[in-house]
């Protein structure tokens, strides 16, 4: 590994690290090691990355915000990539939002609201970065990331980059069809004129809502996805969940969607709620909860 991090570190000018802990880039703060931690900053050191990584046939996963996923209490075997640098801008073309893959979907909501264009309020207080908000398609309030894109720029295996429109990315509830391998590296996002102030108090009313009614403590936002038709929440209230705790891990009080790290929470406490969980609810109520979460790591 440190014969791999030293070629890295001659082809980018980001941080390239072993044995870094993931627990220090989610937002439930749990997770073992990666075996190699980089972070390049442009589309072409990217690109160097993945030829390196290829080249050495060490396997690879994209890391956003580090919201919305649950990382192995053993870490994970190969390398961990971090977008810095470019991928961290954006900027306003017409009506056109142009962003990298890396910066936030709240930052881009709330700057989008100053500047007085709408479609984007949905997104205020949505944690994730716009990379992994087009992964999984994020949503709420009855809109998803989807619904506004033009344009996905990825970056492929091999070192190609492919230009996909919204029909290509096979958007889905809490979910898409990115080719495997690709890496998103931008995105082109439509919107729309209207009055700030409007637009603005909006924006004030989805990110009040959002932090009424989701737990403060460390966590990965919605566990499961919502079944056609109901709501995950409910169900899990209704099967009694609420306060359940399994070592440091503990279905949220304020909403029983949630797992929250009360302290020292590994990933195997969660992974245990979330059996009980599910067992519960299909006792209960005979539905199979999805998870909307990503497990990661060994």
């Amino acid at each position: 590994m440190e014969k791999i991090a030293r070629l890295l570190k001659e082809k980018i000018t980001g941080p390239v690290k072993t044995g870094e802990p993931l627990s220090r880039h989610t937002s439930f703060g749990i997770g073992g090691p990666a075996d190699l931690f980089v972070e390049p900053q442009t589309v072409d050191e990217l690109a160097a990355v993945v030829s390196v990584l290829r080249r050495e046939n060490l396997p690879s996963f994209l890391l956003g915000n580090g919201t919305n996923l649950l990382v192995s209490d053993a870490g994970y075997r190969g390398a961990v990539i971090r977008l810095g640098g470019e991928f961290r801008e954006f900027y306003y073309r017409d009506q056109t939002l142009v962003s990298g893959a890396a910066v936030s979907l709240a930052v881009l909501a709330r700057d989008a609201c100053r500047q007085g264009y709408a479609n984007l309020e949905f997104a205020t207080g949505i944690p994730g970065t716009l990379g992994g908000a087009l992964f999984m398609n994020a949503g709420a309030h009855g809109h998803s990331i989807g619904e506004f894109v033009l344009e996905t720029t990825l970056l492929d295996r091999e070192g190609r980059i492919h230009n996909l429109g919204p029909e290509e990315m096979g958007f889905s509830y809490r979910g898409s069809r990115i080719p495997t391998g690709m890496v998103i590296c931008s995105a082109k996002l439509s919107l729309l004129p209207g009055k700030a102030e409007e637009i603005e108090e909006k924006c004030r009313k989805y990110f009040e809502f959002r932090a009424i009614r989701q737990p403060r403590l460390p966590n990965a936002g919605s566990i499961f996805k919502n079944p056609p038709g109901d709501a995950a929440g409910r169900l899990l209230e209704a099967a009694g969940l609420k306060g359940l705790r399994i070592g440091g891990a503990m279905i949220s009080q304020q909403h029983a969607n949630f797992i929250v790290n009360c302290g020292g929470a590994t990933a195997r406490d969660v992974l245990a709620l979330i059996a009980v969980a599910r067992q519960a609810v299909r006792e209960k109520s005979g539905v199979e909860l999805e998870l909307e979460i990503k497990v990661f790591g060994e």
